[in-house]
């Protein structure tokens, strides 16, 4: 109770200094007091979408800069289907950015939400983990700095050697996480090695089946936000979103395998029944996952008048060969993770 009371104290707290620290800030931020004027025009494109262009008037207060405290309007131009921008309401923070026309949007203030998510999921891992959350936040901010740190290496490589960072990455993702979860004991190492073994096969195998087929409907161009070796964060992309699946169930198979009394055959059919009751569901939410990523712009095709087949073979193509190549790595985890956890519970017994 005491954890719980403390924790939404914390919230609150988070909430409230975030909301207060634009002098935190360089760009200007400003505070919607009140919308002056709307004005609607309807639209219609060539596939007879419709759709309305509004135009806001709005009023807002400094929140920083040498004009803190002064109310200036400003526009604000957004589409109702609100696709690529919003609307303001009274009570937002903005960011701003300073024209000689005056000041325009920029950007909504979100950090207060942010903070608070932040704090309450940290809450909430204290209060279900109890002496584990500390261990789990240590490894969730260690992969992250990890992660920050090979996208800035990368970006310094210009192209030399990507494929090796990537796998470098995966290594370092993988024997942290397992350190910090499981500890320094024999179990971490057959987790360890089933997790990357089952991971590189099933890239392997969907990076031999794509070039024999030579990408054939793959398009690897739809790849979001990229116009340079699309290849690689593709398969980027898959070795990160497999990888914690794949090391749940790694996880499962290694540590009940180990407490097994039996020998090493008994161990090793164990270690399959269990593979095979877990890696249904976890294939599933990683179609989920894949699927969701693409699910909005998959709307806004099929609202353009595209076919489902079309949509399908350019929007959600990427995500169908993500899940599929993921799955490869969860179906090879369980016979692996068996062989590798009844060998070396074995001699850990012994």
């Amino acid at each position: 109770m005491i954890i719980l009371v403390a924790g939404i104290a914390a919230i609150l707290a988070t909430v409230t200094f975030l909301r207060h620290d634009a002098f935190l800030y360089h760009t200007p931020v400003a505070q919607v007091t009140a919308i002056v004027k709307v004005t609607k025009t309807s639209e219609v494109d060539s596939y007879n979408n419709r759709d309305q262009q509004i135009h806001q008037v709005v009023r807002v207060r400094m929140l920083n800069t040498n004009r803190r405290g002064q109310t200036i309007r400003m526009g604000n131009d957004y589409v109702r289907s609100q696709a690529l921008d919003f609307p303001l309401r009274p009570g937002q923070q903005v960011f701003l950015t300073k024209s000689k026309d005056g000041y325009q949007l920029n950007d909504m203030k979100r950090d207060a939400v942010l903070g608070g998510l932040l704090v309450a999921t940290i809450v909430l891992l204290i209060l279900f983990a109890g002496k584990h959350a500390l261990v789990t936040m240590v490894s969730i901010a260690l992969n992250t700095a990890v992660f920050f740190w090979g996208v800035h290496y990368e970006l310094s490589l210009q192209d030399r050697g990507p494929w090796i960072l990537v796998g470098v990455l995966a290594v370092v993702f993988t024997i942290l996480t397992v350190l910090f979860v499981i500890g320094v004991r024999p179990v971490a190492v057959a987790i360890s090695l089933s997790t990357l073994l089952a991971t590189g096969l099933a890239v392997a195998l969907g990076y031999g089946l794509m070039q024999a087929t030579g990408y054939k409907g793959i398009h690897l161009e739809t790849v979001k936000y990229v116009t340079q070796n699309p290849q690689l964060i593709f398969f980027a992309q898959v070795v990160i979103g497999s990888l914690g699946a794949v090391l749940d169930e790694t996880s499962d198979i290694s540590v009940a395998v180990f407490q097994l009394p039996a020998g090493g055959k008994e161990r090793f059919m164990a270690g399959m029944a269990i593979g095979r009751a877990v890696m249904g569901p976890l294939i599933a939410v990683l179609f989920m996952i894949f699927m969701a990523d693409t699910f909005i712009e998959t709307v806004m095709w099929l609202r353009n008048n595209n076919t489902i087949a079309y949509t399908v073979s350019w929007v959600m193509g990427l995500g169908f060969t993500q899940s599929l190549i993921s799955a490869f790595g969860i179906v090879l985890a369980v016979p692996i993770t068996s062989g590798l956890a009844a060998l070396l519970g074995r001699r850990h017994a012994a």
